[in-house]
């Protein structure tokens, strides 16, 4: 059984592709140094760039799982296709953004309560209905609909709203990772850190003030290359239930 690295593990995390995106690495000088044991906080001049590589990976999947809530933005390719995907999430289960993926169309989606409330464009319906779809599409139009969050139409978009879900993946791990150069991500302090995997390079961005948090996780070569970013940690999320006409599904 293969081990996996820790940048390339998150990769599987934040892609929700939930697929492996990479396995052992070559270990870095900095990843016999990985067993001093870190807390999850950094602040201004706490000197977490004075750390090594590993021991910063360690530091950010503890801060990234004490988060409450989050914004994730990704631009890539997921399951081989693109995908852009911008959602808030708590985790209560609550969450408002949206999806999209290509010529396959898009969703707006909120979660709130158990209630899962989706605004679907003519594209989504047809290249997941066909003649069904392009059926659905001209009923509904662009209504928002609604369903139990474990209903059948949005059990599976309600997984994407709970964020204590997809920071599960946020394990401690053996790690090679190499620590680079501090930079900013939208103005944000934050140091580099890098895996390679055959033809995957993993570069993730640790903030320097504040938690550790990982700000962005960037993602080069191999079949699912794409950048994701976090912001708006511990910040509530907006997830209100749209009024109006909304069709209920669960009814249909």
């Amino acid at each position: 059984m293969r081990s996996t690295t820790t940048l390339a593990a998150l990769c599987a995390v934040t892609a929700l592709a939930l697929t492996a995106c990479g396995t052992d690495g070559d270990k870095s000088d900095d990843a016999g140094k990985s067993g001093q044991k870190t807390s999850a906080s950094a602040t201004p001049g706490s000197g977490l760039e004075k750390l090594s590589g590993p021991e910063i990976a360690d530091k950010a999947m503890k801060a990234m799982k004490s988060a409450k809530s989050l914004t994730t933005d990704l631009k890539g390719t997921v399951d081989g296709g693109p995908m852009t995907y911008h959602l808030s999430s708590d985790n209560k289960g609550e969450c408002a953004g949206n999806l999209t993926m290509g010529s396959d169309g898009g969703v707006e989606l909120i979660k709130t309560g158990d209630m899962v409330y989706m605004k679907f464009d003519r594209a989504f319906w047809k290249s997941q209905g066909g003649k069904d779809g392009a059926a659905a599409a001209d009923m509904i139009g662009d209504r928002w609909t609604k369903s139990k969050a474990t209903g059948a139409d949005a059990k599976d978009f309600a997984t994407f709203c709970d964020s204590d879900t997809m920071l599960a993946g946020f394990q401690d791990g053996p790690s090679a990772a190499r620590k680079g150069k501090t930079t900013t991500v939208d103005g944000k302090p934050a140091i580099t850190l890098t895996e390679t995997e055959g033809d995957e390079t993993f570069t993730a961005y640790i903030a320097t003030e504040g938690k550790p948090y990982l700000l962005k996780l960037v993602t080069k070569g191999g079949k699912e290359p794409g950048t994701v970013k976090f912001s708006d940690f511990d910040k509530p999320v907006n997830a209100k239930a749209p009024t109006g006409d909304v069709v209920d599904l669960d009814s249909l």
